[in-house]
């Protein structure tokens, strides 16, 4: 059968729509339909800069997808055609023997040495049709959605499962505390949505752009939720939102820049749980940023905590499809504006207009 591939030929290239020939599913293996795509920021880098991990040029990209099952190959029994299903970025590196993905590995696959992405060294969801190999299709992270979800619900599963990670590593961090969340991009909207279907006390948005921040006050706060401009004395004024608490229980970082890194360690309090989520990264590496712990007095006697997140494992795919089969997250919807929906013959603009700074989450729909 025929399968519509858009090849990426460059950063700042253009995608070439190619029809190729592709086959029926082997054994282990399954067939996908791709419903939609939704726009990562990495997928913007991607594009407007190029990234180390792509390894070769015309690359296929786009990672967050919901599609469904076309066809199963012999031995297939957790699929069937028909079935809606979404997909983690972070997949095995495909060794069965592999003590991080292996068959009985731990799931740990971020830290695995050949670990690999979809949209990155794994081809990504930029076609209309993709066959998974059975170590992906055995061990990777799919998961399948019953009539109650739609494709467009689905596709949010991959970026959720990195933010659940990060906010659920720590126990008890959320819940009945003060959130602290910077920058009011798409992450931040998960981040916000997620802290108060845990229980958040209060969530204390920052961002230096007024209208984004105007728009997630808008579309996803409540008396729970406090937005700040980042201008003037931020710590003070933050610190002073945390009342009667002297500081945030848990900051996580939304912001890929430097100074986003400076503000969050600057607001660590005794307690404090500090989620380093957007890394700073470009078509160059990765910038040192230094920064001085005192291992004795902060980490042991103020009982700090400094971790990262990027991408996710089982366990945070789970806790997502958890939350948008149980219909815990009913404002997902309101992240895509009318002007952020394309069709697959549009995604050039869709990745354009991803990186626009009043833009959330953009959705290409492939139907």
């Amino acid at each position: 059968m025929k399968n519509l591939v858009y090849y990426l030929d460059k950063p700042m290239g253009s995608f070439t729509p190619t029809e190729e020939e592709i086959g029926e599913p082997g054994p282990g293996e399954i067939r996908l339909r791709t419903l939609r795509t939704s726009v990562c920021q990495s997928d913007v880098v991607i594009y407007t800069q190029g990234l180390p991990r792509i390894r070769s040029w015309p690359a296929v990209i786009l990672h967050e997808a919901s599609c469904r099952v076309d066809a199963v190959g012999p031995g297939v029994t957790k699929f069937s055609p028909g079935d809606l299903v979404a997909l983690g970025c972070d997949i095995p590196c495909g060794d069965p023997d592999c003590i991080y993905c292996g068959d009985h590995g731990t799931g740990d696959w971020t830290s695995c040495p050949n670990t690999q992405a979809t949209g990155h060294e794994f081809p990504g969801f930029a076609r209309m049709y993709s066959i998974l190999p059975d170590w992906f299709v055995r061990l990777g992270p799919i998961v399948k959605f019953g009539p109650g979800t739609s494709a467009d619900q689905a596709c949010h599963l991959e970026p959720l499962a990195c933010n659940l990670e990060g906010m659920t590593r720590v126990g008890n961090c959320v819940e009945n505390r003060v959130v602290v969340l910077i920058g009011a991009g798409s992450q931040s909207c998960y981040a916000l949505q997620s802290s108060l279907a845990l229980g958040a006390r209060k969530v204390i948005l920052v961002n230096r752009g007024q209208e984004r921040l105007g728009r997630v006050l808008e579309d996803f706060g409540n008396e729970k939720v406090v937005g700040l401009r980042w201008e003037g004395d931020i710590v003070g004024r933050v610190l002073a939102e945390c009342r009667p608490f002297n500081e945030p229980h848990f900051i996580m970082v939304n912001a890929s820049a430097e100074p986003a890194y400076r503000l969050a360690t600057s607001l660590m309090g005794s307690g404090t749980v500090l989620d380093a989520h957007a890394g700073v990264k470009g078509a160059q590496g990765k910038p040192r940023i230094a920064h001085e712990i005192d291992l004795n007095r902060d980490i042991h006697y103020r009982l700090q905590c400094y971790q990262a997140t990027h991408g996710s494992s089982m366990r945070g795919i789970a806790l997502a499809a958890a939350m948008i089969a149980g219909g815990r997250l009913p404002l997902l919807g309101r992240m895509t504006g009318l002007s952020e929906r394309f069709t697959h013959q549009r995604l050039g603009d869709a990745l354009r207009r991803a990186g626009d700074r009043d833009s959330l989450k953009v959705i290409v729909d492939w139907s």
